[in-house]
């Protein structure tokens, strides 16, 4: 199978500071990668340069084939969407409006079947007509992922998007983003909760201090060992008694 990203070499350094450091990896159609690793990682960088926010100092990164470079802004939409950990809005933009930005990339097309399903399956019909900015930090990051959506990119690139939401909007997001990967979409999803990741990510790429510790499926990245490398003694590892897949709690000491 051809890989759809492949990122070679890829480091930037910001003053003296490394943020990303020699980063190899391919991501094939289809699959849905988890970015985990501590805070200060490098996992909100390496998504900026997926999306071409920010460049690389050195290395390369492929879409498809082709360098990420060559592609013209309106291009690198179709293929690529971005869904950075912050989206702060400025003006009081209806939430109907914000939503039909995600047809840029494709503007001669008619969406409105696919906008109607979009909202329905986000949960978000008694939003449209309020203004974004009054909304709570969850309702906001559902808006802005139905906008991803309706966007339709071969990849999403979508940094910490459960970090606001309750569990129950938790689930319903990655079953969305599954259900994407599963039609033949690509998915690289920064997460905190590493119990999300184990749960739902075909393999997870595990960045430390800007460097690639590990890139491989869920049980293999995050063994017993690893994480108690990574976390100490302040987490418990168990197995769930029905699907015998590990899971993580905090640890009262």
């Amino acid at each position: 199978m051809s890989t759809i990203l492949d990122v070679t070499q890829l480091s930037l350094t910001q003053g003296n500071k490394a943020l990303l450091n020699n980063i190899d990896f391919t991501v094939y159609p289809g699959e849905l990668v988890g970015i985990i690793g501590p805070n200060g990682a490098g996992k909100s960088t390496l998504l900026k340069c997926l999306s071409g926010y920010i460049f690389p100092s050195s290395g390369s990164i492929s879409l498809q084939g082709k360098p990420l470079s060559s592609y013209s802004h309106q291009d690198r939409a179709q293929h690529l969407s971005y869904l950075p950990q912050h989206s702060e809005p400025a003006f009081s933009f209806l939430v109907k409006d914000v939503i039909s930005y995600g047809a840029y990339s494709h503007p001669n097309q008619n969406n409105a079947d696919e906008l109607a399903s979009i909202i329905a399956q986000t949960n978000i019909e008694t939003l449209l007509d309020q203004p974004l900015n009054q909304l709570s930090g969850g309702e906001q990051q559902r808006v802005h992922f139905a906008r991803i959506l309706l966007q339709n990119a071969d990849i999403m690139l979508l940094d910490e998007p459960t970090a606001s939401l309750d569990i129950g909007h938790e689930s319903q997001l990655m079953n969305i983003i599954t259900a994407q990967c599963q039609q033949g979409k690509t998915a690289l999803v920064a997460l905190h909760n590493l119990n999300t990741a184990l749960e739902f990510c075909d393999r997870l790429l595990l960045l430390q201090q800007g460097e690639l510790i590990a890139f491989d499926t869920p049980e293999q990245v995050l063994t017993p060992a690893q994480l108690r490398q990574l976390y100490h003694d302040n987490i418990r590892i168990s197995r769930h008694p029905d699907t015998s897949k590990l899971y993580l709690t905090p640890l009262r000491k």
